[in-house]
């Protein structure tokens, strides 16, 4: 499987969970469900520095899987491929997301911090970014909102991927499908919906 067929396959399955197991989120219009996603966001920054700091490894593991569903879930709230905003052109033809993870690692600059720290504050930078996003939304301010989320959300799938890298996160798909499987396990009609794992 190639690396735009995995990304795509992530997405179509990430869409399936989000429209079967959070009607709740699904109902809402577009700008609250970014909020929403925005929310998350700015939870899963904050497990990430927090970890980082403390070297929790395996805090750091699942924020960041929590982190990469959330990036796909908010991607596919506008419609747009994770293909297409956040891989560059001359990496599209790597082979699958491991190779592009490790590629995107060894690109990775650390500006004298430990590593895990380094990329932790600047998924957090993002987060911030995409905060004033939302709020200047609110406000109906002059602020280019949709250019600015989707380009944070291309760099914060790109430090991600880089970070699991580093994490010795291999097979991202499985983590993120036993990720969302655990959610699922847990609604009434979990026999009746079909689910990540075994399809829709």
């Amino acid at each position: 499987m190639s690396l735009l067929i995995q990304l795509e396959e992530l997405q179509w399955k990430q869409l399936q969970h989000d429209e079967k197991y959070h009607k709740e989120i699904w109902i809402l219009n577009v700008q609250q469900r970014i909020t929403h996603m925005v929310l998350h966001l700015s939870k899963y920054s904050a497990k990430l520095t927090l970890s980082a700091l403390e070297h929790n490894i395996e805090e750091l593991r699942k924020a960041t899987i929590d982190s990469l569903i959330i990036v796909t879930s908010s991607t596919n709230i506008f419609n747009k491929l994770l293909s297409d905003i956040s891989i560059e052109e001359s990496e599209k033809t790597l082979p699958c997301i491991n190779t592009l993870a490790a590629k995107l690692l060894k690109e990775e600059k650390f500006d004298g911090y430990e590593p895990n720290i380094s990329m932790a504050i600047k998924i957090n930078s993002l987060t911030g970014k995409m905060c004033k996003a939302v709020e200047s939304l609110d406000h109906l301010e002059a602020y280019p909102f949709k250019e600015v989320i989707l380009s944070s959300l291309a760099s914060i799938f790109r430090i991600l991927l880089a970070l699991a890298c580093h994490l010795k996160v291999e097979d991202i798909e499985t983590p993120i499908g036993d990720r969302l499987y655990s959610v699922e396990k847990n609604n009434i009609f979990f026999n009746r919906l079909g689910n990540y794992k075994s399809g829709y």
